[in-house]
């Protein structure tokens, strides 16, 4: 996909707002706010998510799941949570 070019105007926005700018209907952000705000903010750690992403679908199309509400009563019983 093509880079779309900013306008000078909101280039200063983003370096104003530590990457980030709100209209009325949008939000405005860099990638290095983005991966920040989603726990990913080196390549490393964007590489590990996305792996760990992959090993967790390959792990659903094998079947190897637990169904919720047994999940939930085992999280109950072992920390007097409610699921």
């Amino acid at each position: 996909m093509p880079e779309t070019i900013l306008t000078p105007e909101l280039q200063t926005a983003l370096d104003e707002g530590n990457g980030f700018v709100q209209g009325s209907s949008f939000v405005l952000m860099t990638v290095e706010a983005y991966r920040e705000m989603m726990g990913v903010g080196s390549e490393e750690e964007m590489r590990a998510s996305v792996e760990a992403v992959h090993r967790g679908l390959a792990d659903v199309e094998a079947g190897r799941t637990h169904d919720m509400d047994d999940v939930f009563r085992e999280l109950d019983e072992t920390y007097g949570t409610v699921g």
